[in-house]
């Protein structure tokens, strides 16, 4: 293994949930993530979120917050009252103002990533984000803003 690679992990933990209504970006993201050798599923909203996550279990779920039909705070207020175990590790994607993201409170994601965004770079945090769900529970951590590179992915990496 090179420096920097991260050991293979097991097939239960490389299922991501890309959660977008822009489906050039959700295509370039599924695309990216795939090429990451982790297997990822597609919602243009948050409907259909909800319902491949009724019956998957994801290590990452990757969640536009304004969207049509349900919204990403809809999609986050149905996952904390349907009580999936494990609950994924929630990376939520927005261009929203400020005050939108003020709203998400520290106990409902686990990051929040701005648009626009590098698509590498985010896939890089959804690597480390899967690999240390598989060790440890996020359920107690959480992440006020994610900055991709390699100072934060070497504070992931170091995360019990």
């Amino acid at each position: 293994m090179s420096p920097g690679e991260l050991p293979p992990m097991p097939e239960q933990f490389k299922r991501v949930l890309v959660v977008e209504d822009d489906a050039g970006l959700r295509l370039l993201l599924a695309a990216t993530l795939r090429r990451r050798g982790l297997h990822v599923d597609e919602a243009g909203d948050g409907e259909q979120a909800l319902a491949l996550a009724s019956s998957n279990r994801y290590s990452v779920m990757l969640l536009d917050l304004l969207m049509p039909v349900l919204d990403g705070f809809g999609v986050l207020e149905q996952i904390e009252s349907d009580e999936l175990a494990p609950q994924p590790v929630v990376l939520v994607i927005t261009g929203g103002d400020r005050a939108a993201v003020e709203r998400l409170g520290a106990h409902r994601v686990h990051g929040v990533v701005r648009k626009p965004f590098d698509a590498e770079d985010l896939a890089n945090v959804v690597v480390a984000c899967a690999e240390i769900r598989e060790r440890s529970s996020f359920e107690t951590m959480a992440i006020a803003t994610m900055l991709a590179g390699g100072p934060f992915l070497a504070l992931l990496n170091r995360l019990p």
